[in-house]
């Protein structure tokens, strides 16, 4: 019996003809969106949650801490990661049709542990602790088996690890209330001259845990700035340590379980050729006017409710309606972006974002290396307010559409794309591409 070949067991790259420019465009959309909310904890300390307190506004930057929590936070990365999930579909395809699973198992799990790998480069060398690939890789190695679903049934999953997740931390802040309540009147206790019991002192650390979440420590923002802005070795041991205290851990599961949710979702928008941009224009004009129609409004009543509690940890019920107003917000955005494309609308900035969608892997930590070089390297960390951090965004979001156009003119893949590809594959697809007839 002879064995068969690489060559008859895994399939073969997308061709380029069966890629769907609807969906890089909506991978560099997202991507761009990432850079927004990714800036500011890049080039402001780590610990600080907030433009300069009291809350103003007319200050720049906390309308754009407004208008980030409103209409980006989450969504960029929850359409990035519909976008994932579309992927095990998109890459499996074609071996499923020719009854080779094992083939295209070997090349999924083979993508999986390169984006673990390059996960572990970003939140390392690359000095960003917020990285996303290494979530990722572990959420992906749980998507293969659910190729095959009904698309219904990958929805209901996707939603009910949602909505699990919501009622865990909505339960969670609505438990630390009574808590915080009991730390804010040991303080005040504290303020009158009384001596603090046991259970005071006890009570306390909840009322100074939100205190130093709004203004953290000044000697704590300093031991921060004298690590991450030390030596590459400090600031290397600094990044793996800030990421390890949150995606190694109870907090990183989350994060897992909740990409697998947006996953999930994903793989059913491609099979039912939402996300591939196959659906009329007033179909995704109807789910822009739902998606923001639901979505923002939540939004907007969500951190409207906690910028007038003075961000008091009493308002509890965001934590409930995170998720329910992420949703549907991400589905908005795409409804807009997939109308936008077919109408021709987005012209040479539907070009630029295609470029960069079908160079994300390469793209993505670029802006961790310009972020590492100005921020590190230049100096500039924490010298930007929020406004001007956004501001910032425009001259990297024109120079990696510059140079992915450019470099697509030339190549077939981008760098990172091509290093994938011949990690997944077993072999190296051919690079240069081919001159126009």
């Amino acid at each position: 019996m002879s064995i068969p070949s690489a060559a008859d067991i895994a399939p073969s790259p997308v061709a380029k003809a069966a890629r769907y420019d609807a969906m890089d465009v909506l991978r560099g959309f997202a991507l761009c969106g990432i850079l927004l909310m990714n800036i500011v904890a890049m080039g402001t300390p780590w610990a600080t949650y907030f433009p300069p307190l009291p809350a103003n506004w007319s200050d720049p930057s906390w309308q754009v801490w407004f208008a980030e929590n409103t209409l980006f936070e989450g969504t960029m990365r929850g359409l990035f990661t519909f976008l994932f999930g579309a992927a095990v579909i998109l890459i499996t395809r074609r071996g499923d049709q020719a009854g080779r699973a094992m083939g295209v198992a070997d090349v999924w799990f083979r993508r999986c542990l390169v984006l673990l790998g390059l996960g572990l480069v970003n939140f390392t060398l690359l000095l960003w602790p917020g990285d996303i690939l290494w979530v990722y890789g572990c959420a992906g190695l749980f998507l293969f088996v659910f190729r095959k679903a009904r698309p219904w049934t990958l929805v209901v999953m996707g939603l009910a690890i949602l909505a699990t997740l919501s009622i865990g931390e909505g339960l969670g802040q609505q438990g630390s209330v009574q808590a915080y309540r009991d730390g804010l009147a040991a303080h005040q206790a504290q303020l009158d001259g009384q001596v603090l019991r046991a259970e005071q002192q006890e009570a306390l650390g909840a009322y100074t845990g939100h205190r130093d979440y709004l203004w953290p420590p000044q000697a704590d923002l300093d031991a921060e700035a004298a690590e991450r802005l030390g030596t590459y070795p400090q600031a290397v041991a600094w990044s793996f340590e800030t990421f390890a205290d949150w995606g190694l851990n109870g907090w990183g599961i989350l994060m897992i379980l909740e990409s697998i949710g947006f996953m999930f979702m994903g793989m059913a928008l491609f099979k039912w050729r939402i996300i591939t941009g196959e659906r009329s224009t007033g179909f995704y004009l109807a789910m822009m006017g739902i998606g923001y129609g639901v979505g923002v409004s939540l939004n907007v009543a969500e951190h409207l409710a906690i910028w007038n509690s003075g961000f008091s940890p009493e308002v509890w019920w965001p934590n409930y309606t995170y998720e329910l107003s992420r949703v549907p917000t991400t589905l908005g955005h795409l409804g807009l972006i997939m109308a936008l494309w077919k109408a021709r609308a987005l012209v040479f900035v539907g070009d630029g974002l295609r470029a960069i969608g079908k160079m994300a892997l390469t793209n993505y930590l670029c802006q961790s290396l310009i972020a590492a070089i100005l921020f590190n390297g230049l100096g500039w960390a924490n010298q930007l307010t929020w406004a001007e951090l956004w501001l910032l965004c425009v001259p990297i979001w024109i120079g990696q559409a510059i140079f992915s156009v450019l470099w697509l003119k030339r190549f077939e893949y981008g760098p990172l794309e091509w290093g994938l590809r011949a990690i997944a594959y077993g072999e190296r697809p051919t690079m240069r591409r081919a001159p126009s007839a």
